[in-house]
């Protein structure tokens, strides 16, 4: 089905999904209970769909720099209609759910076991059933005296032993209900993931593709004096305005369609 198919698929469920079980006569509430159970399975099996057909569709634009926010800020504006995702977003969920009290008191050991069972329960969120489970090993084994100490470890641990693919999944989960509310079809789905850390942008780059996904990365302003981006084809903008950004955005738009 195609994107648009899927959004009047939903359109077309969303009102028993939405209906008060409560309004009309009490004989007919278990009918009306069942239609609306029935819908909301409906939807959300269409939700898992839509979102299949938008990693189809995404371009992951991976945006580092000294002017990546204000290029994130202009890309994502209602211009030009880039959807957003912080790439760290996976990595911060996760040792959001770990007790922040535990962390100071708790070994390192201890709370990476914590993160491996809380990681299948978010792997089961993004409808991913199998990956390599994590394994604790002295590269991650650094003092976390509080939350976000733990992120990077966490991060590092789940790109080098699960991938940093997952990134580009969690950021379709991430923009799944606004693309659904803006009744997103297009035939490009441009996803900005805007970070500050260069090592990072470019392991995005490099794996990012092997969802089926476009990825370009672009550095606004400039780079760090020790940033060599070796073989990797950058889309440069020196100076972000609305025009350069645009221009931008055009040159990578020419490269996918």
């Amino acid at each position: 089905m195609s994107l648009k198919s899927i959004l009047n698929e939903i359109e077309t469920n969303r009102p028993n999904a939405d209906m008060d079980v409560l309004m009309g006569s009490p004989d007919t509430m278990i009918g009306r209970v069942g239609l609306q159970r029935a819908a909301r399975e409906t939807i959300k099996r269409l939700k898992l769909q839509y979102s299949k057909e938008l990693m189809a569709t995404t371009v992951f634009i991976v945006v580092m720099g000294t002017a990546r926010d204000s290029f994130t800020n202009i890309a994502c504006n209602e211009t030009f209609g880039c959807f957003q995702s912080d790439p760290e977003a996976f990595f911060k969920d996760i040792v959001s759910r770990i007790n922040p009290t535990l962390f100071g008191r708790e070994g390192t050991r201890n709370l990476f076991n914590l993160v491996t069972n809380i990681l299948e329960d978010k792997m089961l969120e993004l409808d991913i059933n199998s990956y390599n489970m994590l394994q604790f090993n002295d590269r991650y084994n650094a003092a976390s005296n509080k939350a976000e100490d733990f992120v990077p470890l966490v991060r590092n641990a789940i790109i080098d032993q699960v991938g940093s693919e997952i990134v580009g999944v969690n950021a379709i989960h991430v923009i799944l209900d606004e693309a659904i509310k803006k009744e997103h079809s297009a035939a490009i789905t441009p996803i900005v993931l805007n970070t500050g850390d260069e090592k990072f942008a470019l392991d995005l780059k490099k794996n990012l593709g092997r969802l089926g996904s476009k990825v370009f990365l672009v550095l606004a302003g400039k780079a760090s004096k020790t940033f060599t981006s070796g073989t990797e084809v950058l889309t440069l903008v020196k100076h972000v305005s609305d025009e350069s950004v645009g221009e931008a955005l055009t040159q990578i738009r020419s490269k996918v369609l």
